[in-house]
């Protein structure tokens, strides 16, 4: 489920990408071609936090999301569910399918690899707040749904011109961020 994770949070970086000057995230455009990231993951109990970078990139049915480094690990999110290849090898589904899946179905989670946040208010308690600096928007998520306080406990989201960081607290007490580098790769 942690991977799994790691696109909900990627996903959010497709629903909020580059815009030309600070702009209410709400009306930012949907992202096109590929963009790299720096993930850290702090796993609770562990005293060093994992790094891994790599590329996301919208396609017409979901979401490629590639970490290159250190190991190649390549997730598609489709609506029909979530496949992932480990250093080349078959494609193998992570978790169950389609609307059985709640990153799927109760997350939204096409919707924001789509750019549209019209339902946003309709899956989490939003709080927008202003970044002082560096100077831009803060978005406060907690899931409405029950079906992902197991997994989720709140995810964070900051920018200006776009997205430039994803935070994804988990129930467990994991921590995900997601650094987005500025342009595409």
């Amino acid at each position: 489920m942690k991977r799994v994770l790691i696109v909900l949070a990627g996903a959010l970086a497709l629903a909020l990408p580059a815009s030309a000057a600070c702009v209410a995230p709400e009306q930012l455009a949907a992202l096109t071609g590929s963009h790299d990231f720096v993930q850290t993951r702090t796993l609770k109990g562990v005293s060093r936090p994992l790094v891994s970078s790599g590329q996301v990139t919208p396609q017409s049915d979901g979401v490629l999301w590639t970490v290159t480094h250190p190991i190649e690990i390549v997730t598609h999110v489709t609506p029909t569910g979530i496949t992932q290849s480990i250093e080349g090898g078959p494609e193998q589904p992570v978790g169950p399918s389609g609307s059985n899946n709640p990153f799927i179905s109760e997350t939204g989670l096409i919707e924001l690899l789509k750019g549209d946040l019209s339902k946003l208010d309709q899956r989490y308690d939003v709080t927008r707040g202003v970044r002082a600096r560096p100077e831009g928007w803060t978005l406060q998520l907690k899931p409405k749904g029950a079906a992902l306080a197991p997994y989720i406990s709140g995810i964070a989201v900051e920018g200006c011109k776009r997205v430039e960081s994803i935070t994804v607290e988990q129930a467990n007490g994991d921590t995900i961020r997601i650094d987005l580098k500025d342009g595409a790769a």
